[in-house]
């Protein structure tokens, strides 16, 4: 907040008890920070709370106002400068890595040379990699490939040899060992307990339309466990549409999506990767708490879905238990995207329509 050196009381202060002219006293006490919050939660907490702020400042701002002023001013100020820039350094090295090993997943990786890549060093690589993914590196790369090959077990008839082929694992022992530790039973014990019964699902269309997908920029904010909570879900959504109106994004760009590079059948919840998108025009540069994706030309299987976005996960399922074995197609290894045709802040969840995207090629 703007700091007013006419009340004292107002200023924070330094280890030696007097006052900071750089902090006011919410943030500063006897010479440290009094809360450990991001810039975005500092944010959210004035907003809530535009009322008193307006009364310190001598201000009229509406909330939406004070959140578009606030995201401005606060990565100028020096509490938040050089966080917010080592956090954003750190954040797309990783994002770069992650992409790389998505492209990579079959083919040797090397950790040094990953390091490298990443333009730090090989220790605070593999630190900061944990920091942010929560996994190391190594454990990180062959969870990925275990459940590629789990996707491939349910969408496919492929042999065990011919997934071998399909994956980094020298020996059929090896991939066999590694999976069973992972998941807790055999490759073909997990092939069979996922053909059991065929799955419907209300409201599918289950001829999907081929397309071709040219190359598409989009600009994304992480979701992770708010897909399961509304009011959070909600948020998200607003804060995609308030971006896309600020930079008067229509007509080819402003599409909404959401990007699952995992199956929550396959992985656990906690790692999914879903991330809610926007597609801009290429060029675009990231924000804070935004990242930058290309969606692959590629041939996509596109799936229509009408109604609630909870029962989105049965079309999934029907899709790569049902569908994918008896088709003339097999996934490949890009990610699946939704495209929202419109918006849930102002449909019925009745009424809400959804294309699902799955990319593949032919067997």
């Amino acid at each position: 907040m703007p700091l007013r050196f006419d009340v004292e009381e107002y200023l924070g202060t330094k280890q030696d008890g007097s006052r900071s002219e750089d902090h006011c006293y919410y943030c500063l006490k006897d010479g440290h920070y009094t809360v450990d919050v991001s810039m975005t939660e500092m944010i959210d907490i004035w907003v809530k709370y535009t009322d008193k702020y307006n009364d310190y400042s001598g201000t009229h701002y509406s909330p939406h106002e004070l959140k578009t002023v606030l995201n401005k001013r606060m990565p100028t100020l020096n509490r938040w400068r050089q966080k917010q820039e080592t956090l954003m350094i750190h954040q797309q090295a990783v994002r770069k890595i992650s992409r790389y090993i998505d492209d990579h997943l079959s083919e040797p990786l090397e950790m040094e040379e990953l390091a490298r890549m990443s333009g730090l060093s090989f220790f605070h690589f593999r630190r900061v990699f944990k920091t942010v993914t929560g996994e190391c590196i190594a454990g990180y790369i062959q969870r990925l490939r275990l459940e590629q090959i789990a996707g491939l077990l349910i969408s496919t008839n492929l042999t065990l040899d011919e997934l071998l082929c399909q994956t980094n694992y020298q020996t059929k022992f090896s991939l066999a060992k590694a999976f069973k530790k992972h998941f807790g039973i055999s490759t073909s014990e997990y092939r069979k307990s996922y053909k059991q019964s065929p799955v419907t699902c209300e409201g599918v269309i289950t001829m999907p339309e081929i397309r071709f997908v040219a190359n598409t920029t989009v600009l994304y904010i992480e979701v992770g466990d708010t897909y399961n909570n509304r009011y959070l879900f909600r948020k998200k959504w607003s804060q995609m549409v308030c971006y896309a109106k600020q930079n008067k994004l229509d007509g080819a760009f402003g599409a909404y999506l959401s990007l699952s590079l995992d199956d929550p059948l396959i992985t656990q919840r906690d790692k999914c990767r879903f991330y809610l998108g926007l597609t801009v025009p290429f060029g675009t540069e990231p924000e804070p708490d935004y990242g930058i994706l290309t969606i692959p030309f590629a041939r996509y299987a596109v799936f229509r879905h009408i109604g609630s976005y909870e029962k989105l996960h049965t079309l999934y399922q029907a899709i790569y238990e049902n569908w994918m074995p008896h088709s003339n197609y097999r996934p490949k290894g890009t990610f699946s995207f939704e495209m929202y045709l419109n918006s849930p802040m102002s449909t019925r969840e009745s009424d809400l329509v959804t294309e699902v995207y799955i990319p593949i090629e032919k067997r």
